[in-house]
This record gives structure tokens, sequence and C-alpha cells, in this order.
């Protein structure tokens, strides 16, 4: 009987603790919200899980990625991760690029690639623009710009190893101050 009133002893105590756990935990997601709570600690996937969740205001792609899963049996090894960019560069790259017909405008990734460009004059060679968004921050190593040019040699386009430093800065340029005039005109 004794042993089984401390024991019955240990079980309150241990129920009031938890109960005093939980009431500080959920002060503390008021104070620092549930992703960054002390007493929530959370592996790295699930930390950017909690805070996609928080960003999309309730459920998260991986929230739905979960429910794919587990609807049709997949153990969850082919993970999708979005990567974010900065709108700004995102949109003054378009901009930027708006007069030639675009490839690829992939906004998850952040690359822009034009078609072929060209030129009625030069008919042997052409060019091509990438541009990355690397950054999610409005920052001005956030753009990578590469100009690809060929020749056209014999009826085969070969690379031309000709230096176009100068046209790939020129349009990060452009696209960095037009990024800056879009954020100044959103504030």
């Amino acid at each position: 009987m004794r042993y089984l009133l401390i024991i019955f002893g240990l079980l309150l105590a241990v129920a009031g603790c938890s109960s005093n756990f939980e009431d500080n935990r959920s002060q503390l997601d008021e104070v620092y919200g549930e992703c960054n709570n002390p007493l929530r600690p959370l592996s790295t996937r699930k930390y950017k899980e909690c805070i996609a969740k928080e960003r999309g205001g309730g459920e998260s792609f991986f929230d739905l990625e979960n429910s794919f899963n587990n609807a049709f049996g997949n153990n969850g090894s082919n993970i999708v991760y979005l990567n974010a960019v900065n709108p700004h560069l995102w949109q003054a790259a378009l901009d930027v690029t708006k007069k030639y017909p675009l490839k690829i405008a992939d906004n998850q990734g952040g690359l822009i690639e034009t078609q072929w460009i060209i030129n009625s004059g030069a008919l042997d060679s052409r060019c091509l623009i990438k541009i990355r968004v690397i950054s999610e921050e409005l920052v001005s190593n956030g753009v990578q710009t590469n100009f690809i040019c060929e020749e056209k040699i014999n009826d085969e386009w070969l690379y031309t190893n000709q230096d176009y430093s100068n046209e790939e800065k020129q349009i990060t340029l452009k696209i960095l101050s037009t990024a800056s005039d879009l954020s100044n005109s959103k504030t």
C-alpha cells in the first residue's frame, strides 16, 4: 500500500510538471513564435518547415508534400526544396530582358535564359544571356550574368572565347539599378 501511494504521488508530480511545461512552452510560443521557441528544439528540416508554415499563414508546401507522399506511399526520398529569390531583383531581371525571347524564366530557381539572339547584320554569330538571381536580399552580389556567344563556321556553331565581362557587368548594373528603383517605389 505504501508503494502504491509513492507511485501515485510520483505520477501526480510528473503530471503537474508536464502541464507546467506545456504552459511555459505556450507562453514562450507567444513571445518567440513557435519556430524560435527555445523549448521546441527543431531539426533543421523541421525548422524550415515551421518557418514556411508561418510565412504561408498555416499550410506550407511541406504539408502538401507530406500529404502527397502519404497518399501515394512515397517514403519522402524525392524532396523538392524551393529557393526563394528577391522579388525586386527577379522583376528587374525580367524587365531588363523583356526585349528578348525567353527560353527559361524559373522564379523558384532564379534562372532566366534567353533564346539565341541573332543580329540581322551578322547572321553567322549568335549570343544568349543567362541571368541567375542568387539572393533573397537586395544586394549587389545577388545577381550573376553570363553571355554565351557562338560563331557559325562551316555550318557548325562553335563557342567563341571572347571576353564579355563588360557586357555582363552592364546588364548586372542595369538589373541592380532597376531593382533598387522597384524597391524604393514600394516603400
